[in-house]
């Protein structure tokens, strides 16, 4: 492992920083070049295990990692009025070689919590429904001294007001067995119809334990495997910084002629000791931020001008594999069967996202995605209203948003949506053509009826 002081962002922030306490002192005028800065580290390697656990034990090795700044150009005058420095830099400049994170942990089993989240999250809404069918049930008790017989008891002599109550979204069904149960029952419009009933015990005011959540909320703590690669990390920014201070104002001017950020094949798996059918894997070939030409002013206490400026955001073959034993849970399977998925693996293929600021009022931008069960295409034109500190107002004209729905579920899924919303949008042969226009944060369902389909 190897660093330099004297060239670290540290010693620049040290030799700025007086530079700054020279001209306060009168008028004059600096210039300075550094032809580079920065530290490296090569070749780092930690191995630790911690005294209180006799399982745990994490790995991290590094073949390289570069951070610094090049080119620097400094040019700085003052008078009585104002401090104004210039900077051209390229930087910073990072770059990761070959980081490798290995860990063994000894922890409780995280697909067995996902499992009792999602099944809660199934039951909060009928057993809502069940609390308030107990309220109604009081009353009805204390008005006519006696149990209801039947749901529709309370309904007929308006305990129960279906049309305002959620009761009358029809996946569950709710039954009474007093003075003993209340009972939900998923029914056929369920989109889990195999969920189990929920039981709700009259006398002692609780909720009967579900046999599955208590067996997974009892799952023993297990030794988990986890790994983390990534190929590279390589950051690049070329920039001209203009600042002018003084007492009562401060301005900034900065133009960014180019800046990337990349980096390239991350593997993350996480895997319970001899249960292969349950590894879990986040895998990304390649991630890239790019800007050109970007101009910035404004003032350090509230406003912003974005003046011009291109930028690209780019994911290529991104994919996670879900592990075997939650892809059989009713939702997760419902949603990897409607996109196409028998791998239980879910992959883009690629997100391309672009967009030009060609003044401030006006941009456009284009988004492409492709899928093994959707490709998606949007091209617009873009306006800009910049409100100082406050976020933008930006408006679509003429966007056009093209659809290739691939897979079956999908496109049943699509035709589901437009029912229930009311819709009925128009193809092109298997395309999706949707035009549209206005702001960015009004688009919904609702503004979809107002767009022209073609």
């Amino acid at each position: 492992m190897k660093k330099s002081l004297l060239h670290s962002p540290f010693f620049l922030l040290i030799l700025f920083t007086s530079y700054l306490h020279l001209y306060g002192q009168g008028k004059g005028k600096l210039k300075s070049t550094i032809l580079s800065s920065g530290f490296f580290i090569e070749d780092f390697y930690l191995d630790y295990k911690p005294n209180n656990t006799g399982a745990d034990y994490y790995i991290i090795q590094l073949e390289e990692f570069k951070f610094g700044f090049a080119n620097i150009n400094i040019n700085t005058w003052q008078d009585s009025n104002y401090l104004n420095p210039k900077f051209e830099f390229s930087g910073p400049e990072v770059s990761l070689e070959n980081l490798i994170i290995d860990a063994e942990l000894f922890k409780p089993d995280w697909i067995a919590n996902e499992k009792i989240k999602r099944i809660n999250s199934r039951q909060s809404y009928p057993k809502q429904r069940i609390e308030e069918i107990n309220n109604s049930i009081q009353l009805y008790r204390t008005d006519h001294k006696k149990l209801p017989s039947s749901i529709n008891d309370l309904i007929v002599n308006n305990y129960l007001n279906t049309s305002k109550s959620s009761l009358n979204k029809r996946s569950w069904t709710y039954a009474l067995d007093l003075p003993s149960r209340i009972i939900a029952k998923p029914n056929k419009l369920n989109p889990i119809p195999k969920t189990k009933s929920i039981l709700y015990d009259f006398n002692t005011k609780e909720f009967i334990t579900d046999p599955l959540v208590d067996s997974l909320g009892n799952m023993p703590h297990l030794k988990w495997l986890y790994s983390f690669k990534m190929k590279g990390i390589n950051s690049t920014t070329s920039t001209n910084l203009d600042l002018k201070l003084n007492d009562k104002n401060s301005t900034f001017s900065l133009i960014m002629d180019y800046a990337k950020f990349q980096i390239n094949d991350i593997h993350f798996t996480v895997e319970p000791e001899n249960k292969v059918e349950d590894k879990s894997t986040i895998s990304l070939h390649d991630l890239s931020i790019e800007s050109k030409n970007l101009i910035i002013d404004g003032d350090f206490d509230s406003s912003l001008t974005f003046h011009q400026g291109e930028g690209q955001f780019r994911i290529k073959n991104f994919e996670i594999k879900v592990p075997d034993a939650l892809s059989k849970e009713p939702d997760i399977n419902n949603f990897l069967s409607q996109i196409g998925v028998w791998n239980n693996s879910v992959a883009i293929r690629l997100v391309d996202f672009k967009i030009k600021m060609i003044n401030q009022f006006t941009g456009v931008l284009e988004l492409m995605i492709h899928t093994p069960f959707i490709r998606a295409s949007l091209e617009g034109n873009l306006s800009f209203r910049q409100l100082g500190g406050d976020s933008p107002e930006i408006k679509f004209h003429e966007a056009e948003l093209t659809l290739h729905p691939i897979a079956l579920g999908l496109k049943k899924w699509i035709k589901n949506w437009e029912k229930k919303e009311g819709l009925t949008l128009k193809r092109k042969g298997p395309a999706i053509i949707i035009k549209f226009n206005g702001p960015i944060k009004s688009l919904n369902s609702q503004s979809l009826k107002n767009i022209t389909f073609f």
